[in-house]
């Protein structure tokens, strides 16, 4: 099989939002999938944090350059494996709501790093010098 960039389905992006909206733990300020989707269509497809195209994490991922038990193999997605193959909505803000103001797109690898441990502003000068950002803490 032959790697051919592939967008989300408006499936997935509906499961995305239903999971989201049900969660008791998540608040959602989208009012309905229509509006998610409004907004998810506008919103460049490359990584807020480092730039990475939707399609060139495809790649990577398809072609096996970096492994993970949690990537698609050969692009076969399943349950539970199909991280970094399509970006994911991060939260600038991990205490804040998904929102349009609060949600941005991120790479498999930026979003994980990030984590909850980083706001949006904090995690970019991260990425810049993790040592130095590390150290301004302490001051």
């Amino acid at each position: 099989m032959k790697w051919e960039y592939s967008k989300k389905t408006e499936q997935q992006l509906k499961n995305w939002f239903s999971n989201k909206k049900s969660s008791k733990l998540l608040e959602i300020e989208f009012n309905k999938f229509k509006d998610f989707k409004i907004w998810y269509d506008k919103k460049d497809k490359k990584c807020f944090y480092c730039g990475l195209t939707e399609e060139a994490s495809q790649e990577i991922v398809y072609k096996g350059l970096l492994k993970s038990n949690r990537f698609p193999l050969k692009g076969k997605i399943t349950r539970g494996v199909n991280r970094a193959y399509w970006l994911e909505i991060d939260r600038k803000n991990p205490k804040g709501k998904y929102s349009r103001a609060n949600c941005v797109l991120s790479c498999y690898f930026c979003n994980n790093d990030k984590s909850d441990v980083f706001n949006a502003t904090q995690y970019r000068a991260f990425m810049r010098d993790r040592l130095v950002f590390l150290k301004s803490l302490l001051e």
